[in-house]
């Protein structure tokens, strides 16, 4: 849980977010429903382009000298999620390309999903609480804020 003092809070909210996205994804895979699976797999990936968009554009620039990480980190951890949702796509549609024909074969698809999005989840995970304990921690807030405040509203980054 995070308060209004905690300085990662706005990662946080954000993380928070598409978590759910990809949770609720995840649920239709594990029910079998593919193709409400993909919509929500689409959604997911949108907003996580935008959000790494709104990191590389805004906030990445401003990491200070002698930060715990980086921004090349940061940015090379983007690339690799990214890869790997695509890749984990690119398994989802494979799947609606040949629908499972039966109960067991719908199974088998699912836990095929599910063996390929293990890794994505595992990098995301510690992606998110590098953020949360280094980055969010030597930005400054109003520069958070603001980064934050043009995602939620629809607006392109600069």
């Amino acid at each position: 849980m995070t308060t209004s003092a905690d300085p990662a809070r706005h990662f946080a909210r954000q993380h928070e977010q598409l978590d759910a996205q990809l949770h609720a994804h995840l649920l239709d895979v594990v029910g079998c429903d593919f193709a409400s699976a993909q919509q929500g797999l689409q959604r997911w990936r949108a907003g996580l382009a935008r959000h790494i968009e709104v990191e590389d554009t805004l906030l990445l620039p401003h990491v200070p000298e002698g930060a715990r990480w980086a921004a090349r980190v940061y940015r090379l951890e983007h690339e690799r999620i990214a890869l790997l949702a695509d890749e984990y796509a690119e398994r989802l549609q494979a799947v609606l390309a040949q629908p499972p024909r039966d109960a067991q074969a719908q199974r088998r698809a699912a836990l095929f999903l599910l063996d390929a999005v293990h890794a994505l989840r595992h990098v995301l995970e510690h992606h998110h609480e590098r953020e949360h304990s280094a980055l969010a921690q030597e930005l400054p807030q109003a520069l958070q804020e603001a980064a934050w405040r043009s995602l939620e509203a629809g607006a392109p980054p600069p």
